[in-house]
């Protein structure tokens, strides 16, 4: 190849190298930017109980914040740890996520045989609030009072059924545990969701339900009723805590939901995320949910929050043994 010939090619070659570069560049760019499509969030309840109540504004507060749609999927089922268990096998790269709630890591495991740990095999990315929780009866159940629903359970025993949201939840726990302390033979009839718990309880299939938020409507509109409530405080004037009735050390005092991710996230992914649920929660449209549902807003990520799982596994622990179940 003579001089001219050479100069030709390599002009070219270096054109072309410049060219590529560009585009690997531009690549580069576009990859680092996140969100540059849609979002799934597997939540792990029925739709219609506080989960997904509480969820929809959040995510639709989120859309704005990060740009993208936020596609929400019903995955229920077994805790929620159906859900997190979808969250586990998905790529970390921010675009799937999930809600659990702080007893799928606590307690679930202890219950159930899984494939995966919530504790170790997922990031809890995010706590935004939990739902209240207490024991409801029909608006016009014969019950006035707790006393009055204990003393009835007792003198027919084997007859009285209740519902929780699954089998491996505190509330139901809860009341194994009060039905222990009691002397009485009742029923727990795990429900799939809080909005089949209810339907349950109104529809007079069982007598109450051990709530963890999806009653909390049916009381606003009527069709419900407390009796005692699980919490620290009652939202409901007369309605007394189990604390105040003598059950010393009964009181959940917050199981937040908590959006979870895969293990390995970027921290930058995952700093753009936690910033962008910080204002998310802010939201008047979220707020207001959280306020109708009586939800307890949490906000905590990182160790604050790993902390609040920890305290929290104490109560959940003392269930679990009185159930001979660890």
């Amino acid at each position: 190849m003579d001089f001219k010939k050479w100069c030709v090619w390599t002009c070219r070659l270096a054109v072309a190298g410049m060219f590529l570069g560009n585009i690997m560049t531009g690549s580069a760019v576009a990859a680092d930017k996140f969100p540059a499509k849609p979002i799934k969030i597997y939540y792990g309840y029925k739709a219609g109980g506080s989960c997904h109540t509480s969820l929809q504004p959040l995510a639709k507060s989120l859309e704005a914040i990060l740009g993208q749609p936020i596609v929400l999927v019903e995955q229920s089922g077994a805790s929620a740890t159906i859900a997190g268990g979808v969250v586990v096998k998905a790529k970390p790269d921010g675009y799937t996520l999930g809600v659990i709630k702080s007893t799928t890591i606590t307690t679930a495991p202890l219950e159930l045989k899984l494939p995966y740990s919530p504790a170790d095999d997922l990031l809890h990315l995010y706590a935004y609030a939990g739902p209240a929780s207490g024991f409801a009866v029909k608006a016009d159940a014969p019950w006035k009072t707790w006393k009055e629903y204990v003393e009835y359970a007792k003198a027919n025993p084997g007859k009285v059924a209740w519902t929780a949201t699954g089998s491996t939840g505190t509330e139901y726990l809860l009341m194994q545990h009060i039905g222990k302390l009691e002397g009485i033979q009742w029923n727990g009839v795990p429900a799939s969701g809080g909005s089949e718990a209810m339907k349950l309880v109104l529809g007079g299939q069982v007598s109450g339900y051990a709530a963890s938020g999806s009653h909390v409507p049916q009381i606003a509109s009527g069709n419900a009723r407390e009796l005692v409530d699980f919490g620290a405080t009652s939202p409901y004037l007369g309605v007394p805590t189990l604390q105040e009735l003598g059950y010393d050390g009964l009181v959940i005092k917050g199981e937040p939901y908590i959006i979870v991710a895969p293990k390995g996230l970027p921290e930058d992914i995952k700093a753009t995320l936690v910033a962008a649920l910080d204002q998310a929660t802010q939201s008047p449209e979220y707020l207001n949910i959280v306020e109708r549902l009586d939800m307890k807003p949490v906000n905590l990520h990182g160790e604050p929050l790993e902390k609040m799982l920890s305290e929290g596994s104490v109560l959940v622990k003392m269930l679990l043994e009185s159930a001979g179940k660890i």
